[in-house]
């Protein structure tokens, strides 16, 4: 082996590294990145964790048992329901994570040492369920222990949407969203900057072709497999796995299509921008796979992260349409329930269609 040869090899190659600064600047970034989004994103624990209070008994010891859960560093009180239906609209839209409720007769029956609360759980996060669970249990160990003797006061945890406690079902409507979001932006990354590389853009200025045209009959083939993947991904769910699909199919298709259309254009304004394919689908990847695998509510809760991270969160398309893929399968709802989050989605979309076209004509790509 002759050093030589390596040496000019090496500088060769860190000559090409200098030269493509955006290639450099993420691999040096990558790292860093990557600590500060698993450092604060990753919680395994509960903090301040959403929930309402139902108190059919309005009693001294009842509303002692109501203060102790809103003081609790887990808990945090945001609402007092009237009745059941107002409760459970609160937990189906996702605004409560849990209730507490205090039965009429919880007073009588604390004196008899044998009183019963009941605790109803939002199940579409199993893992979320499950820690809230603990914890209600902990606290009102520790609370009956406060009054004296043997722990007095029993919960009943009931735990909607996924009776089960079967983890996947929270889990694979929460992967669809991750593929999605990763072929759609990784596929549509690459179109354009192939045809950037390859110089066929020169040849398309002569063509009475708009950019409009151009763009929408680059992503139409994607767009149409992006929406076979959908559909075996939602029968493999359904059918393999027995995820519940209780809400309607055609609700689901269209926030499926509207997010597609979202991540699609997102890798189209990466394609452009990057210019060759090696660093668009790097960028892809990175701008897609790991907001929507931490930043998206799909394993770790959005509330549980610093309030910087809650706020940068918002730009995440994954994050909407994870509660939206949730909540028709295993909620039964309709999307125009969660309104809020199609909407959000349909911005997004605008907003990525005005900057991509704008992008093109900057650029010069076509006439």
């Amino acid at each position: 082996m002759r050093m030589q040869h390596v040496r000019a090899m090496a500088r060769k190659e860190w000559w090409h590294l200098f030269r493509d600064p955006r290639s450099l600047a993420l691999i040096l970034l990558m790292p860093t990145m990557l600590l500060f989004l698993f450092g604060y994103a990753i919680r395994l624990d509960i903090a301040e964790a959403p929930i309402g209070v139902l108190q059919e008994d309005h009693s001294a010891a009842a509303n002692a048992l109501a203060a102790r859960f809103n003081a609790s560093h887990a808990f945090k009180v945001i609402r007092r329901f009237d009745a059941r239906p107002e409760m459970r609209t609160a937990i189906q839209e996702g605004e409560v994570w849990a209730a507490l409720v205090i039965p009429h007769d919880y007073s009588e029956r604390l004196a008899e040492h044998s009183a019963e609360v009941q605790l109803i759980l939002d199940g579409v996060d199993a893992n979320t369920a499950r820690l809230l669970r603990n914890y209600a249990l902990a606290l009102v160990n520790d609370y009956a222990m406060s009054l004296g003797g043997t722990p007095p006061i029993q919960i009943d945890d009931r735990q909607w949407f996924n009776e089960a406690r079967t983890s996947r079902y929270a889990i694979l409507p929460g992967v669809i969203a991750i593929v999605m979001a990763v072929i759609g932006a990784l596929m549509t990354s690459l179109t354009i900057a192939r045809e950037i590389e390859l110089g066929n853009l020169v040849m398309l200025r002569t063509t009475p072709l708009s950019r409009s045209e151009f763009l929408l009959g680059k992503l139409t083939p994607y767009f149409v497999i992006g929406m076979g993947d959908l559909i075996v991904a939602v029968m493999t769910a359904v059918y393999i796995f027995d995820v519940p699909l209780r809400g309607p199919v055609i609700g689901l298709i269209l926030v499926s299509a509207l997010f597609l259309i979202v991540v699609m254009l997102q890798g189209a304004l990466i394609s452009i921008n990057a210019g060759n394919q090696l660093l668009a689908s790097q960028i892809s990847l990175v701008s897609t796979f790991l907001p929507a695998f931490l930043l998206s509510g799909f394993i770790f809760a959005i509330e549980n992260m610093p309030t910087f991270l809650q706020y940068f969160t918002m730009i995440v398309p994954a994050r909407y349409f994870v509660v939206l893929s949730k909540a028709i399968f295993l909620k039964g709802v309709g999307p125009m329930i969660l309104w809020s989050q199609v909407m959000a989605l349909a911005i997004m979309a605008t907003v990525l269609a005005v900057a991509l076209r704008r992008r093109a004509s900057t650029l010069g790509l076509l006439p």
